[in-house]
């Protein structure tokens, strides 16, 4: 008889196999770790979104510029609503993914959970397997004071660190929140 998942030899039927077991007590073990030591979510700010989007602002400028100069009134009611429709569709998206986003660091594993519309995502990772985490900043997030934070875990193979970690962006105070997840992690010694 052969194992179901792993494929290794049993002495006989019934019996468990010992890779799937330990893998098993593993789970068993994280599903039991329910103490949150550090919580964050992705950061939603108006003034972001719209310095973010400033691109738009300028097609839109610029359109109702060549709508005016022309002399068309409809033509520039409607750039107007096309504008808006844009604009509030993807300020809407963007506090939707906000709020939609978060991370939980317990003891023994951080959990990153993403639901929008109908996708929902969730995933953890072992502090054992974790690989490395940083941050990165634009300009624009650096003046608001945002970062992008990049949690990579070992990969089953090389190049999949990013596949198996997650990101979460627009976290506020990054730095700050990096020094006290190497806090949380055992990373950093207080």
């Amino acid at each position: 008889m052969k194992c179901k998942i792993c494929g290794a030899e049993l002495k006989k039927d019934g019996d468990i196999c010992v890779n799937y077991y330990k893998k098993y007590q593993e789970e068993e073990e994280l599903k039991k770790d329910v103490k949150e030591l550090l919580k964050f979510k992705r950061k939603y700010s108006i003034p972001y979104e719209i310095v973010k989007y400033l691109w738009i602002f300028i097609i839109f400028i610029l359109s109702s510029i060549v709508c005016i100069s022309t002399g068309g009134i409809l033509e520039e009611l409607l750039v107007i609503f096309i504008f808006l429709v844009v604009i509030g569709l993807l300020f809407f998206l963007d506090k939707r993914i906000a709020i939609g986003t978060q991370v939980i660091f317990y003891e023994k594993k951080v959990v990153y959970t993403f639901n929008f519309l109908f996708i929902h995502t969730q995933k953890v990772v072992k502090y054992t397997d974790l690989r490395d985490i940083t941050y990165y900043q634009t300009l624009k997030q650096k003046r608001f004071g945002y970062g992008d934070l990049c949690v990579y875990a070992k990969g089953t193979f090389p190049g999949a660190t990013l596949l198996n970690g997650f990101q979460i962006k627009n976290v506020e105070n990054v730095k700050e929140v990096l020094e006290t997840i190497g806090k949380v992690i055992g990373l950093v010694k207080e």
